[in-house]
């Protein structure tokens, strides 16, 4: 497993270029580095980034972001420069993945070889490594899923304390990654497991039991992550839960199937680009010709004991990943929790690739040791390259014609029609784009069928000789190692920055927000703030009030969204310039005028209900540096007065502020940034005022009721779960060290060495 994730980014990780692995265009260069970068400068700084002030006017950012804060490898940021940090990380969870399949396989009791094939099958994956070229966290929690299988099966087999402690581990580390869909979608197919497995073990309650416990361990080990993500969404644009239409984007299309035989057959993004539907690192369920082959074998040939369970839960986790092209989605996504809170149910085509590499590894298993009257099993394979041979040659005829009698732009154009491509309307209509598409998937199915030829001699030469089933297995590894290599891409870090954008602001300071419509993440690399950004947990009350803002119904708010003009309430965001994009560069647009970050108010009203707040803020009686709108009464109440007072700002952190404030006359202290109930205020030794409230106001921002006299108030973003999910932690984690030394004590004295 170590030489093959050497061979696969020795490369990279040995040079002194600072390039990345990901493609430039996927999420790690739009999103993830630079909550990585922002991750990392926090912690060296000592502080837990609870908060983030760059984007949306501020969000939470620890429960709400999967940075992986929590998560021990992504430390490397500390102490590695950010390019070779990320690269190292991939690279170790990639191997991570073919150990712990390995291992799994080890533990069914798989010849190394097989079981060696099963972990390389599943690292070079389709399903998994195409997350690398994508630039999505979830590599980080992917990998842990087949230890996860492993301790379940321990468990059932054995029932020692040891696989309990080992599984919550490995699930207490999915859940402190922070992708917490990954963390669901295994406990799916976790439970199922076990659902099959209780039907043949005389200790169901035991193995229940144990299942539970895993999970309940677990669950307190992360619950810093947990309840901090709860009271992140409970705020968020899917605090509701995500409409069935959102949900169901991003399922398994049933076409998609053909990628079992060719991953490049709607295009590979690397020498054609990818037409098919959604994307393809959630469509491709490519495990090798030879590893298929295998998996079709296990499931035919290995025990029935242990196939019977895998061969379902590969078909129960491909219904799943179909979605909403199956009826079953909707029962799901109204009755089944978790189902509404996800979108990309493609996603089960990750357990479904697991199961099956493991199947694969069982297939190569019974070959290695019954390598002769296997003879069925070449004719088949025989008869599989001939049929996908003159597929191939039909696609290729069927490209070649390309007038409007002919399948091929048809099968292309009723994909279009679906609505869920990317791809230019041209691509599906344009004579030469279609032929090449379609010589280009028949050349796929066509290296298909010559695999399927060659396995087939390889079989039946095993039964002459054993050491044929050798070269089967290096088949099946190099096969799907050059696919993985062939879709390696890397970009240089340089490419994430905005130098002109840099200078600009560098040229203009101030306490103002831009909006840079190209990369809004890149405010958390700059340190400056951003109106907008890239995020799915972002606050539903700073959605609803920017989509009102431009013209769009709050009801539809989502994270979504293209700010085209300024509005005159956007003043009180400090949004001064915006940059979008235009045919020669980015285009500039400044703001007449905006409020400052603390702003002293004597006027206010109480009004209920975000459309009635909507309403009078966007009335031209509203002005919001002399008004506040509130949603309760506050305590105490300020009276109009021509004498303002004064607040500054004594120091500025991510999630914490400290002001001062001197006032003649009671006042309300609004402060420019948006609104999360985990806001908290404390009176530091020298302030006049006992307590202090942090109320919404204008819906989206933040204001302090003040009374008469000296202020210096401290204002924090601590969630009350963030202490208590803290505690849990802190306990479990003291707990289960307690019973891992206890444990490995028991264990090792009662083996003592002779």
């Amino acid at each position: 497993m170590l030489a093959l994730t050497v061979c696969m980014f020795g490369d990279i990780l040995l040079t002194s270029r600072p390039v990345v692995l990901s493609n430039e265009q996927g999420d790690l260069a739009s999103q993830f580095i630079y909550w990585r970068a922002f991750t990392a400068e926090q912690l060296r700084h000592g502080h837990l980034p609870l908060w983030n002030p760059y984007v949306y006017c501020g969000m939470p950012f620890l429960g709400a972001a999967p940075a992986g804060v929590l998560y021990p490898p992504t430390w490397l940021d500390l102490v590695l420069s950010l390019p070779r940090s990320i690269n190292l990380v991939t690279a170790l969870h990639v191997f991570l993945a073919g150990l712990f399949t390995y291992l799994w396989g080890l533990r069914r009791g798989l010849h190394p070889l097989a079981a060696v094939t099963a972990g390389a099958l599943f690292m070079f994956s389709g399903s998994f490594f195409l997350h690398v070229y994508a630039g999505h966290l979830s590599v980080s929690a992917m990998p842990w899923m087949p230890l996860v299988f492993v301790s379940l099966e321990g468990w059932i087999q054995n029932r020692t304390r040891g696989w309990i402690l080992l599984g919550t581990a490995a699930i207490a580390i999915q859940i402190v990654s922070g992708e917490i869909q990954v963390c669901f979608y295994t406990a799916v197919a976790a439970g199922l497991m076990v659902a099959f497995r209780m039907v043949n073990t005389p200790h169901r309650w035991k193995v229940l039991l144990g299942f539970c416990a895993m999970y309940a361990g677990a669950a307190a080990l992360g619950a810093l992550q947990i309840l901090l993500g709860a009271h992140a969404s409970s705020e968020s644009v899917r605090s509701s839960g995500l409409s069935y239409e959102f949900a169901s984007m991003v399922s398994f299309s049933p076409e998609n199937f053909l990628t079992l035989l060719a991953p490049g057959f709607f295009g590979d993004m690397v020498t054609v680009p990818y037409w098919g539907r959604w994307y393809l690192w959630e469509m491709c369920l490519f495990i090798g010709v030879s590893g298929l082959a295998l998996a079709v074998y296990g499931a035919i040939c290995g025990k029935r004991g242990t196939r019977g369970v895998l061969v379902s839960l590969v078909v129960i986790m491909l219904v799943l990943a179909l979605g909403s092209n199956t009826p079953l989605f909707r029962v799901l996504h109204r009755w089944v929790f978790g189902f509404n809170q996800f979108r990309a149910n493609a996603k089960f085509i990750i357990e479904a690739s697991l199961f099956l590499t493991i199947l694969a590894g069982t297939g190569l298993d019974y070959l290695l040791h019954s390598p002769r009257g296997n003879r069925w099993l070449a004719l088949g394979l025989l008869i599989a390259g001939i049929v996908v041979g003159g597929v191939a040659i039909r696609l290729r005829s069927a490209a070649k014609a390309t007038g409007s009698t002919s399948w091929w732009p048809q099968s292309m154009q009723k994909i279009y029609a679906t609505g869920e491509t990317y791809q230019t309307a041209s691509i599906y209509t344009d004579p030469p784009s279609v032929m090449r598409d379609g010589l280009f998937a028949s050349n796929g199915l066509t290296r298909a069928a010559a695999e399927f030829l060659i396995l087939s001699g390889l079989v039946f030469l095993a039964g002459v000789n054993r050491r044929f089933v050798y070269l089967i297995a290096l088949m099946a590894i190099a096969e799907i190692f050059v696919f993985a290599r062939s879709t390696r891409a890397t970009f240089e870090i340089s490419s994430t920055q905005a130098p002109k954008l840099k200078a600009f602001l560098d040229q203009h300071p101030g306490d103002y927000r831009i909006y840079y419509e190209r990369t809004p993440n890149i405010a958390m690399w700059l340190g400056r703030e951003d109106v907008w950004g890239y995020a799915q947990l972002m606050l539903k009350r700073y959605a609803e009030f920017m989509a009102f803002t431009q013209g769009q119904s709050p009801n539809e708010a989502t994270q979504y969204l293209e700010l085209s003009r300024f509005h005159p309430l956007h003043a009180m965001l400090r949004w001064r310039y915006a940059f979008l994009p235009g045919t020669n560069g980015d285009r500039l647009l400044t703001a007449k005028s905006v409020m400052s970050r603390l702003q002293l108010v004597y006027d206010y009203r109480v009004l209920s209900g975000r459309d009635e707040i909507l309403r009078a803020m966007d009335s031209p009686t509203f002005d919001p540096w002399q008004q506040v709108i509130l949603e309760s009464q506050p305590n105490p109440a300020p009276t109009p007065f021509a004498d303002s007072g004064t607040a500054t700002i004594n120091n500025s952190s991510p999630g914490r502020l400290t002001v001062e404030a001197d006032l003649p006359h009671p006042a309300i202290l609004l402060i420019t940034d948006a609104y999360s109930n985990g806001w908290r205020a404390q009176p530091l030794a020298d302030s006049v005022q006992r307590a202090y409230t942090v109320l919404p106001a204008n819906y989206v921002l933040q204001a302090i009721p003040l009374s008469q006299g000296h202020h210096h108030i401290q204002i924090e973003y601590r969630p009350a779960a963030a202490r208590v999910g803290g505690w849990i932690s802190i306990a479990a984690l003291l707990g289960f060290i307690s019973i891992v030394v206890y444990h490995a004590r028991k264990t090792w004295f009662s083996h003592p060495v002779a």
